[in-house]
């Protein structure tokens, strides 16, 4: 019981921190769509998802920025492998995004994180649900409010196009 109150408090001060910071910094949402693909086996499957992005800038100078984001992915469809229905049901990760700023219009950038991914397969009258987490990296480019990128999470690919509101 005092490991968790701990934990809630200890939680609850960085929580408290990390907002007062990022109401200061400038903050960004962004919505869009995927493409994801993955091989298992001699097999590949291919889903389409929608993306939804919030990120803040925590240091930025004329020509870089510091951008720290949430990226959350739901599946909207499924594939069959080995007569198995399968679907990535969510994707949700924090993310370090290093950003290159080449003009008023156009940024470069690169994206590290952490992603917890959920799947879920049904065939032949059974279900199974199953989730790990894992590194991802990718790049991708902003031009205007549209951001055009690649991420790799645990050999599934995802080629996503965002809006910036």
């Amino acid at each position: 019981m005092r490991n968790m109150i701990k934990t809630i408090a200890i939680t609850s001060l960085l929580t408290t921190t990390a907002f007062a910071g990022a109401a200061q910094a400038e903050m960004y949402f962004e919505l869009g769509a995927t493409q994801f693909s993955a091989d298992l086996d001699n097999e590949s499957i291919s889903h389409f998802g929608a993306v939804g992005v919030l990120g803040t800038t925590l240091k930025a100078t004329e020509k870089f920025a510091h951008k720290v984001e949430a990226i959350a992915v739901i599946g909207l469809n499924s594939d069959e492998v080995y007569g198995v229905d399968v679907k990535l049901q969510s994707v949700i990760g924090a993310a370090y995004r290093p950003t290159i700023i080449v003009n008023d219009s156009v940024s470069l950038y690169a994206r590290a994180g952490m992603f917890n991914g959920r799947v879920k397969a049904s065939g032949f009258g059974m279900s199974e649900t199953d989730s790990s987490t894992e590194f991802g990296f990718g790049v991708g480019v902003d031009i205007k409010k549209v951001s055009l990128s690649y991420l790799n999470v645990d050999d599934t690919n995802f080629v996503t196009a965002t809006f910036r509101f």
